[in-house]
């Protein structure tokens, strides 16, 4: 895939990722995240918008880790 086709992918995942539920938001990350890691090793800028979905979903993910702990 070219750059270019790789960021139409992951632009595509991120709305995705906007419309999924909670469990398929999880899946659909990994893949989102090899995407912008492939894009990165073309040697071509992430867009922002990209970067910005990246840090909700690890946030996400960050805090699942969270829920289920006894207080």
């Amino acid at each position: 895939m070219t750059s270019q086709q790789l960021i139409e992918r992951a632009c595509d995942l991120e709305q995705e990722i906007r419309t999924a539920s909670e469990a398929a938001r999880q899946d659909l990350h990994q893949e989102f995240a090899r995407i912008l890691r492939r894009i990165e090793a073309a040697g071509v800028p992430v867009p922002g918008h990209l970067r910005r979905t990246e840090q909700v979903l690890n946030d996400e993910l960050v805090e699942s880790q969270f829920d289920n702990m006894p207080i």
